[in-house]
This record gives structure tokens, C-alpha cells and sequence, in this order.
């Protein structure tokens, strides 16, 4: 009988352990759901738009909460442009662009760690006129901030176009030749 009060016990406490521990978010990548066939600056400009003032938090990639890369993978894949989940791999893939040769739509790559080592740690998407929409921690949320603002002015590293010139001209003559 001891045993059984013991057993009848120790379940509900395993269970209310066990339920303590798991993990509190989803890590699952989840792609988003394509809205644009075709990628172009108007479609991203629309989703950009659409995300503007939704919270941060991290590893999510929409659509009610993003993370930096996030939100980059979420507005580029609504598009049908699959880029990588992850800041330094964005960084790594698409072409390089020049800091003063940067046009909308351009994703913008910063070592925002607490000690500058060169490593890309943010990313957001250039909306021209020196400013960039991101997912920022520091504000709690979808934000655009200045390029020449504190920090991000002293830790770029670099700019990568997925949107080129070529699927921009696409979308406008209609996937003529």
C-alpha cells in the first residue's frame, strides 16, 4: 500500500517536472506562405509595411513576432525568394554591395555583439535614404533606424542583394523574355 501512495504521487510530480523542462519556444524553422510570385521591390515594400511595430523576439520568423533574420526570411520567402534563416549565412549568399552603391531592398549586415569582432550578428533591409527596417532587440520590435546612427554606423559589415535587377525587371514586364 506504501508503494502505491508512493507511485500515485510521484506521477503528477514527474508529469508537473517534466512539463517545467520543455522547451519554452518552437525552433523549428516554418517557411513563409508565398503571397508574391514574383519578387519585386513593391511586394517587399508592402510586407515590410506590414511588419512594422511587431515585436521582437528571438528566433521567431513570423508573422506575429520576428527575430533580425527572421523577419529577412519571412518578407523575402512571401516573395518566393528562399534565402538562408540565419544573419551570417544571409550574409554570406547573394551578391555584395559596395555601402554607397545600396538600393532598397539591400540586406544590411552588423557585429552588434557587445566586444566588435567582425562577426555578423544583425541584419536588416535598406529602405533608402540612409535608413533600414530590423527587428531590434534593443527597441522590442520592428523598427526603422538610421545607418548613421549608433552602433549601426561603426559596425557595418556588409550589404547583400537578393532582389536583383533582373527579378525586379520580371515582375514589371510580366515574365516577358
Amino acid at each position: 500500500m506504501n508503494c502505491l501512495f508512493r507511485g500515485m504521487l510521484l506521477l503528477p510530480l514527474s508529469v508537473l517536472m517534466v512539463a517545467g523542462c520543455a522547451p519554452k519556444y518552437d525552433y523549428t524553422i516554418h517557411k513563409p506562405r508565398v503571397v508574391y510570385q514574383q519578387p519585386s521591390r513593391q511586394a517587399l515594400k508592402t510586407s515590410l509595411n506590414e511588419n512594422l511595430g511587431k515585436k521582437y523576439i528571438w528566433a521567431e520568423e513570423g508573422p506575429e513576432a520576428f527575430d533580425c533574420s527572421g523577419l529577412t526570411y519571412y518578407c523575402f520567402g512571401r516573395m518566393n525568394l528562399e534565402i538562408p534563416r540565419i544573419s551570417r549565412e544571409q550574409s554570406e549568399e547573394g551578391v555584395e554591395v559596395a555601402f554607397d552603391a545600396l538600393q532598397y531592398g539591400d540586406l544590411v549586415f552588423f557585429d552588434t555583439g557587445k566586444n566588435f569582432t567582425g562577426t555578423v550578428t544583425h541584419v536588416g533591409v535598406y529602405i533608402g535614404d540612409g535608413k533600414f527596417q530590423h527587428a531590434s532587440s534593443r527597441n522590442g520590435g520592428v523598427v526603422i533606424s538610421s545607418l548613421s546612427e549608433s552602433p549601426y554606423s561603426k559596425r557595418f559589415i556588409t550589404a547583400r542583394r537578393y532582389l536583383t535587377d533582373e527579378a525586379h525587371a520580371q515582375q514589371t514586364l510580366g515574365g516577358r523574355d
